[in-house]
């Protein structure tokens, strides 16, 4: 009987602990469930911040490539700040062609523009749009990107060019600050309160800014025509050119560079209001510059005309007796001449003067002729049928006239007559230089002026002069430093971001951002 009792008791008992129980689990139940849901809504707004900043930084970097694009396309912008120091050097808040230039900045993109406008309007219309692309973005306020799932925009705070000190060989550090921002497509990159969505950047990136060498001199073969007055007009077609219209029938035609570094106030460069006077590379069509047919390679930037602010490189140094004038054929090197050290016959003329005959070099034979007075006359060097193991180029006949006869007009014509051929290095800076005959020039002539020779025509439609001598072959380096008037821009030297200080704030400190770059130590003084 007790038996029983107990076991009646402990069931009624078990029947009174179960409601309890499952009260007590579902409470547990549900707070786990409730704090699934709260971690998972934390780590949605974590990915969605994560993706907001990201999203910011690519439109950071997006934007530095895109600032980095312009300053390539016009490059004179790479030296002045983006809205300091705007005078009297310029900057770029104050970055636009006007007909007459009050900053540095302002002479510099008219002859930028002058230059592109005489190749193809259309490059001048590109250029200017990127001079008011930069001009905008010196203002500070954002600029689209475009859209993708989140909107994407960029500012630029600031950029200062600083010369203080400037890398190895170069001109000194552009210093780039720009903002990018992430928001929903809804968001106003002004008021990006409340937005989950937004996401704010600052990156400063340092860009070393170096002098460069306009095409001209940057390929391995030297311009087939340098002219330092006027530009490649004959001289019956001079009196057809005036400030007002600088064009011209006829002329001679290139295949190569022809560059004129022209300085005189009739009809060159006029610093005080960046312009040509008349337009020297509008002088020359630029049908007049032809391009390698095949099976001859093209280069890979095809030749032109431009003028340059670059003067003549020093002429070598002459050594030796002169052997007088050549006025009869003769063959160089001749029986019994001894080259130099480096494997080069020298020869010292005064004139060179053939009514009849030629002067003719031997192909793969080095010959340097140093010319005194003048050249008037047939001078072979052909290459065309030589075949290995004779190494012949261009080059290996080199002619440099320095007037020390001091004639009141030197020139040198060059007759190169039919199935002739002449390949050489012409320089002579005080000379006036023309071709006549159909015969090919392939090389590169340097000289005061082309074509005013009335007795040396070019012939019309006919190529003058084939661009062919490489710079190694010189026996002196007459490449041109690089030009400070020219920068470029080198690869990004340091990328860092930094806090967005908040609105209002201004910072007291300068950017740790801006590395500091040692001013590079004096080179020690020979010893005695």
């Amino acid at each position: 009987m007790k038996n029983r009792l107990y076991l009646h008791l402990m069931a009624n008992r078990e029947k009174g602990f179960a409601l309890p129980l499952a009260v007590l689990i579902g409470l547990i139940l549900m707070v786990t469930g409730i704090t699934m849901m709260m971690r998972a809504q934390g780590d949605q707004s974590k990915v969605i911040a994560q993706k907001a900043q990201a999203d910011a930084l690519r439109s950071s970097e997006a934007g530095v490539t895109r600032v980095q694009d312009l300053l390539n396309s016009v490059r004179v912008m790479a030296k002045v700040d983006s809205n300091s120091n705007c005078t009297p050097k310029g900057c770029w808040q104050t970055a636009q062609v006007v007909p007459t230039p009050s900053t540095d900045l302002q002479k510099d993109l008219k002859k930028l523009y002058t230059a592109a406008s005489c190749s193809n309007p259309d490059d001048a219309d590109t250029l200017s749009a990127k001079i008011d692309q930069l001009r905008g973005l010196s203002g500070g306020q954002w600029f689209d990107l475009g859209n993708n799932r989140y909107y994407r925009v960029d500012r630029v705070v600031g950029y200062n060019f600083d010369d203080t000190n400037p890398p190895p060989d170069g001109l000194g550090w552009g210093v780039l600050t720009l903002e990018g921002l992430s928001l929903s497509p809804q968001g106003d990159p002004n008021n990006i309160d409340g937005d989950n969505a937004a996401s704010r950047n600052r990156v400063v990136v340092t860009i070393p800014i170096f002098p460069s060498l306009p095409l001209a001199f940057t390929r391995t073969t030297v311009p087939a025509l340098w002219i330092r007055e006027g530009a490649t007009e004959d001289l019956s077609q001079t009196s057809q050119i005036t400030v007002s219209n600088p064009n011209y029938s006829g002329g001679a035609k290139f295949q190569g560079d022809v560059v004129m570094s022209d300085t005189t106030v009739a009809t060159g460069f006029v610093e005080e209001t960046g312009t040509l006077q008349p337009n020297l590379e509008c002088h020359i069509n630029q049908n007049n510059i032809q391009q390698p047919e095949p099976p001859e390679p093209a280069p890979n930037t095809p030749y032109k005309a431009q003028f340059v602010g670059v003067p003549f490189p020093n002429l070598p140094r002459i050594p030796g007796p002169s052997l007088g004038d050549l006025t009869s054929s003769e063959t160089f090197p001749r029986l019994g001449d001894t080259p130099s050290p480096n494997g080069v016959y020298e020869y010292i003329v005064d004139n060179i003067n053939l009514s009849s005959g030629k002067i003719t070099i031997t192909p793969g034979q080095r010959v340097v002729f140093y010319v005194r007075g003048d050249i008037n006359g047939v001078i072979e060097h052909d290459c065309s049928s030589v075949s290995p193991p004779t190494v012949c180029k261009p080059g290996n006949l080199q002619i440099y006239a320095n007037n020390e006869l001091a004639f009141t007009a030197p020139q040198i014509c060059l007759r190169v007559g039919q199935n002739q051929r002449l390949e050489a290095f012409i320089f002579a800076p005080d000379y006036s230089l023309g071709k006549t005959g159909n015969g090919d020039f392939v090389g590169a002539a340097w000289g005061k002026k082309w074509g005013k020779i009335s007795t040396c025509a070019s012939n019309s439609g006919a190529v003058a002069v084939i661009q062919g001598v490489e710079w190694t072959d010189l026996i002196q380096n007459l490449k041109p430093n690089p030009l400070s008037t020219l920068p470029q821009l080198g690869k990004i030297a340091n990328w860092c971001e930094e806090p967005v200080p908040e609105e209002g704030d201004t910072p007291t400190e300068p950017s740790k951002c801006v590395p500091t770059f040692p001013t590079p130590s004096p080179s020690p003084s020979p010893s005695p």
